[in-house]
């Protein structure tokens, strides 16, 4: 299911969705190798998704 790029990277605990939105201004977030911007959507299951070239592993289950 895709979702928009700042909800998934939040969501993997990287940093805020204020903060990422910033991260796709600068044009630090790709997507399958290409570059991300601010509103994009991809399916975390199925598309990688880098910050400053490093793929993000978004958490698939909540732990309690």
């Amino acid at each position: 299911m895709t979702e928009r790029l700042q909800k998934i990277i939040a969501a993997a605990g990287i940093c805020s969705r204020r903060t990422a939105e910033e991260y796709l201004r600068q044009g630090r977030i790709s997507v399958n190798g290409e570059a991300a911007a601010l509103g994009d959507k991809a399916d975390p299951e199925k598309d990688r998704i880098c910050l400053d070239g490093k793929e993000i592993r978004p958490l698939t289950e909540k732990t309690y």
